[in-house]
C-alpha cells in the first residue's frame, strides 16, 4: 500500500497549502489592508533578512516567501519600510 502513504502525503500537503494561502486572504490581508488605511504604524521587532524573509519548500525545492516574508513584502508595496533605528 505505499500508494496511499503517498496519497496521504499529498493529501496533507494540499490541505497545508490551502490553508496558508486562506488564511492569508481571509484573515492576514484583510487584518492588514485594515491597518493601512488607517495609516497604522508597525512595530517590527524582527529585521528583515533572506533568512527569515524566504525558505525553500520541501516539495518543490523552490525559494518562497515565508508568512513573515509576505506581510512584509505586502507593506513595502503599500509604501511601508524598516527603519532599524527606531
Amino acid at each position: 500500500l505505499p500508494f496511499l502513504r503517498y496519497a496521504n502525503i499529498y493529501f496533507h500537503l494540499v490541505l497545508l497549502y490551502k490553508l496558508i494561502y486562506q488564511f492569508w486572504n481571509e484573515y492576514n490581508k484583510p487584518w492588514l489592508d485594515n491597518a493601512i488605511a488607517r495609516n497604522d504604524i508597525f512595530k517590527i521587532t524582527t529585521e528583515p533578512t533572506w533568512d527569515n524573509l524566504t525558505r525553500v519548500n520541501m516539495v518543490t525545492g523552490k525559494t518562497e516567501l515565508t508568512g513573515f516574508g509576505r506581510e512584509y513584502t505586502y507593506l513595502r508595496q503599500h509604501g511601508y519600510y524598516f527603519d532599524a533605528v527606531t
